[in-house]
């Protein structure tokens, strides 16, 4: 196991998203939360931290617990593994949660007892950077910089003082690994064991070169903001109008027809729900497909076949990270195709633990409630492409 430790915003989605593109290491930028809100509450009863709900003291000592925790978040992890590695077997997995700065390091604490073997990587990235990019968070409910600054010194300090003795917690600098990613993850997989050829090498030099996970800034105004801020927000939009959606159909009122549509197709998507994605589709449904193979169309149940098969070959496996935007997962922001028929388009970005990317963009024509067609427009095979820019990479991408 190795575990990516940081504050947040201190590049600990970057790090393991190029330390998972090695072919030995298994990944994804997702966050488990598994000791800060998973087996947490397995803890707590053990230690009585509760004086009612302590009953597990009953059946077993703490020890006893740990070895059962570690069995479980073992087969969390190479449940992970096995989804992200398309049938092989890399012999490390990697794993990030940002540190939790409100329980003294209690969720640090029990990873180390159960995981005292694992590598521990903590990025450290300067102070000061960390809280301004806090301060333009919109999950932090208190955006002064006296309160980013100090989640700064508490989540620091806690990777510190209870892993930093262990033999095998290393600290990397955010500055350096930016200045010469390829150099900084050749060290690091030097120290974990890891030999590393010059393909992975040049794999992490491309991914370097793009922005990861951008907030833009914060709006200080009600404003229209420019298109360059709205674009730097893109790839938010598509959670934060699903989110909406549920928040008004909770309260009882009519969302937006784009947005829940929107919403229902990608969940389909994602969770290659046959039956959802038949459902939303009008019965003169048409599917349209280009990519650089061919070009097909196809109506009625063929298309919703074909629309379900794309489903099924692009999500049968998880990806080490992913990249959604869709124009009609905000309301009022629809583009028109024809007088009366909005245009609602899905954007998909992925990129594969074996180094290849997929992505695709779906228009959407809607009629009605429902979509009465779908224009899949792919960058390449469903499957993944290589990276271009690696060693061979624009050859290979020029004849596909």
């Amino acid at each position: 196991m190795i575990f990516v430790e940081g504050a947040p915003r201190s590049g600990t989605t970057w790090l393991v998203t190029l330390l998972a593109t090695h072919p030995d290491i298994a990944g994804v930028e997702a966050e488990s939360h598994l000791f800060d809100f998973g087996v947490d509450r397995l803890f707590d009863n053990i230690e009585g931290r509760d004086p009612d709900f302590h009953g597990l003291l009953s059946y077993l000592d703490r020890d006893q617990m740990v070895d059962l925790v570690r069995d479980l978040c073992d087969g969390v992890l190479m449940s992970m593994r096995d989804h992200v590695s398309a049938g092989t077997a890399p012999s490390y997995v990697v794993e990030k949660t940002p540190i939790a700065a409100h329980d003294d390091g209690r969720d640090l604490a029990r990873k180390r007892d159960c995981y005292p073997d694992a590598w521990y990587v903590h990025i450290v990235r300067d102070r000061e950077a960390v809280a301004r990019s806090l301060m333009r968070a919109p999950w932090m409910s208190d955006r002064s910089y006296e309160n980013c600054a100090g989640l700064w010194d508490r989540t620091v300090g806690h990777a510190r003082d209870v892993l930093g003795d262990l033999p095998r917690y290393r600290e990397v600098r955010y500055e350096d690994l930016r200045a010469d990613p390829a150099e900084a993850c050749r060290e690091l997989f030097d120290w974990i064991g890891i030999e590393t050829g010059e393909d992975a090498l040049e794999t992490i030099r491309v991914l370097s070169r793009e922005p990861f996970s951008d907030l833009g800034a914060v709006p200080k105004s009600d404003q229209p903001r420019s298109i360059r801020a709205r674009a730097a927000a893109a790839p938010r939009r598509l959670a934060a109008g699903a989110r909406a959606v549920l928040d008004r159909r909770r309260d009882g009122e009519h969302p937006d027809p784009g947005a829940a549509l929107a919403f229902d197709f990608v969940r389909a998507m994602r969770e290659r729900d046959a039956e959802a994605l038949r459902a939303l589709t009008a019965p003169s449904f048409e599917y349209v497909y280009r990519s650089p193979d061919g070009d097909r169309a196809l109506r009625g149940d063929e298309g919703r076949a074909a629309l379900v098969a794309i489903a099924q070959e692009a999500f049968d496996r998880r990806y080490v990270g992913e990249w959604w935007a869709s124009s009609g997962a905000v309301p009022g922001e629809w583009w028109t195709s024809a007088p009366g028929k909005p245009l609602c388009t899905i954007v998909f970005s992925a990129l594969g633990g074996d180094a290849t990317r997929v992505d695709f963009a779906i228009a959407l024509v809607v009629e009605d409630g429902l979509v009465r067609r779908a224009v899949v427009i792919s960058a390449g095979p469903l499957s993944g492409r290589p990276i271009a820019g690696r060693a061979g990479g624009h050859d290979h991408a020029r004849h596909q």
